[in-house]
């Protein structure tokens, strides 16, 4: 598997990586066209009638056919408006000051268009528009006819545009957003910030997310020969019934084919029919964070002796179980989840993730020793899911609202169908701290809710991530398993003991807050220590949550607030600030300091990491907080090789002493139980700022228009160390096949731009040192180059090969 994984870095669009359903391979008729080139864009909504309500197919305006859009801004998606806009004191805080939503309509609404072809040939086919994800109510128009309307910024939504298209021809498609109404106390973003896709079938093919696969073993103990039920939808759209034959072929991760099964059934016309079958294999490799070993499920549907279509799903085998005395078990065996809970935006780029971006992300977690992921509070992309199968991540995959109306299940049915195929999701979450959560009423609609989840997806159990303490009414009296947001203690002590047959687990705990690099609140300025020491009047330090709930099993572990700053709702300080400080990783994910202290209680690796930093000019002598994280017996502080004493280090907690302030080198040597030296870090006092350096987290990257290499800025003195109170402004020039997509710097109150709209005049200054660049390929092989200058500091230049390879289908 870390030959695959690696592959996959190295070339992250350069070929199809198939979501559960819908990333269809194969021979035509089906195709799967990736549809984010060469949008246009405009801010504002100057054609209040541009939808004709008199007369069908004559919309107009930007939503007409023989619109000029010539004069307006070419992108590509993902694309997030917002993340452009200046920032504003006026407007929302929980929206990160962005000046979007009530009261500053002028931005709020803006147009997307795109002109294509389509072929004569295509005639005859089924033609689809599949939008990943638009925030926040989308209008559809096509040629000129409006296909859809869509509210709800976090779900995915599609329209057979079959009639409208014109095959042989010129075709536009335009879509109006609107994100004057938020959906959420945190950042959003606006705009089609997930995939775009056209999509072709046959007139009979399978359905939209129409294949289910799962593994069965007897009793639920992974052991022998697993069953594997396979499922499909089929959709024969035209008028006469016809008979299809579903081929299912199962590959191991090796790709040697380990099983086929087939089933024929008859469908009429206009009509949709479930086609089902079981089969086994042997001695089957099991999925985990540890060890990912995805299957593959090759759905092929022939009728006529023709094949009509083909989809490729991966899959993984485990099992799943929670019990309420052992907690989570993962493959039969209790699994501590150590988690982290997170929005879905990130320096330079908004909500407007590329691909390459959520495995970046996920890669920085499993560092730290994470093992999963809660999709706060919204359905996630599929690409996450993607990631998160295929490094190792567990995930809570998360409803956004409680809800039984029809318009909410059907949302849901839609985040259901298309992720149940992802082995990395563990367990369904209906909602977070809903108002009614503890009501009659809320316990009624929580119930139909999950007997719903429990009827599209019989394989994974069901939580809410709920706020209340020790209350069994509404919501907690129903989920099959019970989700604790906070109350540690006695509440869950005493929940536990009154109601001991309900499983349980942490939804959301902690929420420290903590600023990379900083030592000493400053309110002023926005900052908090980030010493592990500072949090809310809801929440507790890392150590308290973690420790308590390391002794109870039962819990199944927990997910912490959160795994990354994100932009919008600033605490414990508002403006200046315009992001949380929650993170243990800030929003480029650089760690902070709590980011070794989960890796030394989440890993077996050596850790001893010791903070503050040790650039404290002025304070000669005074006495100086030091703080030791590590996993080892016992430590030893030396302050510029003098011994400053060994201490036994306690498990889940840290070691602390009181230093005198003297420059040079503190570090710190870690000791087995026998007395020998296993680990040893030190910290040094810098020098003055004397050079930029650039390090690519790839040297080499795809040349498919979506690959990225994600860069760090650092300042560093003349021997090479980086500087950690550097504040410099970094200037940066690209040549080449590539272009300049965002910048930052996590710092949670720096108001610079994210981006700029020419690749001329792109900036940033490093925040304690650091700061980020994420730089994308175009669609020509060739090397990328890349230089940043700094006033008074000697300048960095770095290269990037940009490959050629066959990128993935797309729109032209």
């Amino acid at each position: 598997m870390k030959t695959g994984i690696y592959f996959f870095f190295l070339s992250a669009a350069a070929f199809v990586i198939l979501s559960s359903n819908a990333r269809a391979a194969g021979p035509a008729p089906r195709e799967t066209l990736l549809f984010d080139f060469g949008w246009k864009f405009h801010l504002g909504d100057d054609w209040p009638d541009a939808e004709n309500l008199e007369k069908a197919g004559a919309s107009k305006g930007p939503a007409g056919r023989r619109f000029d859009d010539s004069q307006w801004q070419t992108i590509n998606l993902p694309h997030d408006w917002v993340v452009t806009l200046p920032f504003d004191r006026t407007a929302s805080y929980n929206q990160g000051y962005k000046p979007v939503g009530p009261g500053f309509p002028s931005n709020s609404i803006a147009w997307y268009r795109r002109t294509f072809d389509l072929p004569a040939e295509d005639a005859g086919k089924r033609i689809w528009i599949q939008f990943d994800g638009v925030f926040r109510d989308a209008n559809v128009f096509v040629n000129g006819w409006r296909v859809g309307h869509h509210e709800g910024g976090y779900n995915g939504f599609r329209y057979d545009i079959t009639d409208v298209a014109n095959c042989g021809g010129h075709n536009v498609v335009a879509v109006r957003v609107d994100a004057s109404k938020f959906e959420g106390w945190f950042y959003q973003g606006a705009g089609i910030y997930r995939h775009v896709w056209l999509i072709k079938t046959a007139p009979l093919a399978i359905a939209p997310d129409g294949i289910f696969v799962w593994s069965h073993f007897k009793n639920n103990v992974p052991k022998g020969r697993p069953e594997i039920h396979v499922q499909a939808e089929l959709l024969n759209t035209e008028t006469n019934a016809a008979t299809a034959t579903v081929k299912w072929e199962i590959f191991s991760p090796e790709g040697q084919e380990v099983a086929e099964v087939h089933k024929t059934a008859v469908l009429g016309g206009n009509s949709d029919c479930e086609v089902a079958d079981l089969t086994r294999i042997s001695k089957p490799e099991l999925w985990s964070p540890e060890s990912p070993a995805l299957y593959k499920l090759v759905t092929t549907v022939e009728s006529g002796g023709q094949t009509l279509d083909r989809e490729e799903t991966p899959f993984g085998v485990r099992t799943i179980a929670f019990d309420p005395d052992k907690g989570f078990l993962l493959n039969g065996k209790h699994y501590e989840i150590k988690g982290t809970c997170n929005h879905q935006d990130h320096a330079g780029v908004g909500s407007a993730l590329p691909d390459r971006l959520q495995y970046f992300r996920i890669a920085k977690l499993k560092e730290m020793g994470c093992n999963a992921y809660r999709t706060s509070h919204n359905e996630p992309t599929a690409e996450l899911l993607d990631a998160c199968d295929r490094l190792g991540m567990l995930v809570m995959d998360e409803n956004r609202l409680l809800g039984s109306d029809p318009a909410n299940l059907a949302l849901f049915k839609q985040e259901i169908l298309r992720d149940r195929n992802h082995p990395s999701v563990f367990i369904w979450s209906i909602c977070n701290e809903e108002s009614r959560q503890s009501d009659p009423d809320g316990g009624r609609v929580g119930a139909t809710m999950q007997n719903f989840v429990n009827r599209l997806d019989p394989t994974r159990e069901v939580t809410a991530a709920e706020s209340v303490g020790d209350v069994y009414s509404g919501l907690m009296s129903t989920l099959e398993v019970r989700g604790w947001n906070y109350h540690i203690g006695q509440d869950m002590d005493n929940y536990h003991h009154e109601h001991p047959q309900q499983p349980e687990i942490g939804t959301e705990q902690g929420s420290t807050v903590g600023t990379r690099g900083i030592y000493v609140n400053d309110k002023a300025r926005g900052y908090v220590s980030a010493y592990d020491s500072n949090f809310p009047h809801w929440a507790d330090t890392s150590e308290r949550w973690w420790s308590y709930f390391a002794d109870r099993p039962w819990l199944s572990g927990g997910f912490y607030w959160t795994g990354f700053d994100y932009r919008g709702e600033p605490t414990p300080y508002k403006w200046p600030c315009i992001n949380s400080h929650f993170g243990i990783l800030d929003t480029c994910g650089f760690p902070k300091d709590n980011f070794w202290y989960y890796q030394a209680s989440w890993t077996d690796k050596p850790v001893l990491h010791l903070l503050p930093h040790w650039n404290w000019p002025g304070k000669e002598g005074q006495n100086i907080d030091v703080w030791c994280y590590a996993n080892c017996a016992q430590v030893e502080l030396f302050l510029n090789g003098q011994s400053l004493g060994r201490k036994a280090m306690p498990r889940n907690l840290h070691l602390e002493w009181q230093v005198p302030y003297s420059p040079g080198t503190l570090s710190a040597k870690g000791y087995d139980e026998a007395g020998t030296v296993v680990s040893s870090t030190e910290v040094e006092t810098t020098g003055a700022p004397d050079f930029v350096d650039l390090k690519p987290d790839r040297n080499t990257i795809a040349a498919d228009g979506e690959d990225l290499s994600i860069i760090t800025v650092s300042v560093r003195d003349e021997p090479g160390r980086v500087v950690p109170t550097a504040s410099n402004l970094v200037h940066f020039e690209i040549q080449g096949p590539g272009k300049i997509i965002g910048v930052g710097n996590g710092d949670p109150s720096c108001h610079e731009p994210d981006q700029y709209p020419t690749q001329s005049g792109w900036q940033r200054s490093v925040f304690n040192g650091l700061a980020q660049i994420i730089v994308q390929s175009s669609k020509i092989p060739g090397e990328i180059v890349l230089k940043a200058t700094a006033d008074g500091l000697k300048p960095a230049t770095i290269y990037i090969q940009a490959q050629s390879c066959e990128p993935r289908p797309c729109v032209e």
